[in-house]
């Protein structure tokens, strides 16, 4: 089984308002091969020198009034790797700064 981690957080705003910041997020981390369902995206991050990739999938939905639920997880593309070094918590932390970033602009 895929190493993974998860996080969740909210925001001000409605989802369908935050669906294109999160897109933006996480095409400044560099990722790929984007899929949508609904209020869901998937996405594969670069190959680099620590991995082989790891595949983020984030959710919107709503929370109280005005406020939107963001959980994203991140795991490794291959269901072999036992040790992500890090990399997958990495990964959200970054998310979560580049979609906080995109929401100010």
């Amino acid at each position: 089984m895929a190493v993974s981690r998860q996080i969740s957080f909210e925001v001000v705003g409605t989802p369908d308002d935050l669906l294109m910041p999160m897109v933006q997020a996480l095409s400044d981390m560099r990722c790929y091969r984007f899929s949508r369902d609904g209020l869901i995206v998937t996405a594969r991050t670069p190959i680099n020198w620590r991995s082989i990739g790891e595949v983020m999938t984030v959710r919107l939905s709503d929370a109280a009034a005005g406020r939107t639920l963001v959980e994203a997880s991140s795991h490794s593309a291959l269901r072999t790797v036992i040790f992500d070094w890090g990399k997958n918590n990495y990964n959200l932390k970054r998310f979560e700064t580049a979609f906080r970033a995109r929401m100010a602009q």
